[in-house]
């Protein structure tokens, strides 16, 4: 419990701290950011993963999944057209203190897919656009389906009067047989290079938009990092900052949650949902009178050749009877890269950074 809100401290003072190692406005002869990949083949990056959910209420934190894995991402090759690169995992870890379900679900899972490889492609900024071996990863993790029911509910007996392991079968199997739901299974390749291709003005901005429909005000800051450590910044390397706040109307945010439980219920227990449904909505709105507020924090740091270099995702939501937290934290942990000379100078070999 310490050690996650001792985390959340150090992460919040190294977001302020960045924010104010930025070159902005004046002090930058460039107003405009480009994120643009300019990968070579062989290139290597070597990346950590740590992800939290917890809930904080009355002062009290419960850990409901925590887990940190390592993985590689490596050029395999690089085309006019754009690039073709694979995701290696390399280590899983999951913490003890996680909840039963999302221990034996998402540990047994993980394990089981360190094997895997993940083909993917990006255009030729450096944007991720597909995994081209989806097929065949949506196989292994139909196969692995049954491997997780089996240790679940072998650990919980009771399980299958209160959620019909037919229906988390189904449910878990229907997850995996797109290709949507096997990209949205890699979501770090979205975090790392879902901004490639896009322009942003440097400085502070502010906007008023909408997301889904609900109301949502977002704060950003772009801009040029300070050269600190010589072995870890390079002139060049650049951060995104932003931080979005909505208002979502209680009975919406409620529906979305007992819909998707309902669906793995069986239909006493379903039926029960609903009295729970009703009282726990008339709690919120008084609570919450104005709507459930959701913040999500995100940081996004690049190196001057577009690789990805640090990702941090913070989801605060507000019930006013408690806070539930999400927070993913990617960083790099080592580096390999071709550097290949422009067609002007003499050399055409390859030099290592």
């Amino acid at each position: 419990m310490k050690k996650i809100c001792l985390l959340m401290s150090l992460m919040g003072v190294a977001l302020s701290l960045c924010s104010q190692n930025l070159v902005l406005g004046e002090e930058d002869p460039d107003d405009e950011i480009a994120i643009v990949g300019y990968f070579c083949k062989n290139d290597t990056m070597t990346f950590r993963q740590t992800h939290n959910k917890y809930k904080i209420q009355d002062g009290d934190t419960t850990i409901s999944d925590a887990y940190w894995e390592d993985f590689m991402i490596v050029v395999t090759d690089s085309t006019s057209d754009g690039y073709k690169m694979k995701y290696i995992p390399l280590s899983f870890q999951y913490s003890e203190e996680s909840d039963t379900v999302h221990r034996i679900m998402q540990g047994t899972l993980n394990q089981l897919m360190q094997s895997t490889v993940c083909e993917f492609s990006t255009d030729e900024l450096g944007q991720f656009q597909r995994i081209d071996n989806w097929r065949e990863i949506r196989e292994k993790l139909k196969s692995s389906v049954k491997i997780v029911c089996d240790s679940l509910y072998a650990a919980m007996p009771g399980l299958d009067s209160i959620s019909p392991r037919r229906l988390a079968e189904g449910m878990l199997q229907l997850q995996f047989s797109t290709e949507k739901g096997i990209r949205e299974s890699y979501e770090e390749l979205d975090n790392l290079f879902g901004l490639h291709g896009n322009l942003f003005d440097v400085g502070d901005q502010e906007l008023d938009s909408e997301e889904n429909g609900y109301p949502q005000h977002i704060v950003a800051r772009i801009g040029y990092i300070i050269v600190e450590d010589e072995e870890q910044d390079f002139d060049g390397d650049y951060t995104i900052m932003s931080q979005s706040t909505t208002l979502i109307p209680v009975e919406d945010v409620i529906d979305l949650g007992f819909g998707a439980a309902s669906m793995m219920m069986s239909d006493m227990v379903s039926d029960s949902l609903e009295v729970v449904r009703d009282a726990l909505i008339d709690s919120l709105k008084k609570a919450m009178p104005q709507g459930i507020e959701m913040k999500v924090n995100e940081y996004y740091e690049f190196f001057f050749n577009g690789w990805p270099k640090e990702y941090y995702y913070e989801k605060i939501i507000d019930s006013g009877l408690g806070k539930d937290v999400e927070t993913r934290h990617i960083e790099w942990i080592s580096r390999h890269w071709n550097i290949y000379y422009s067609d002007d100078e003499k050399s055409t070999e390859t030099q290592d950074i």
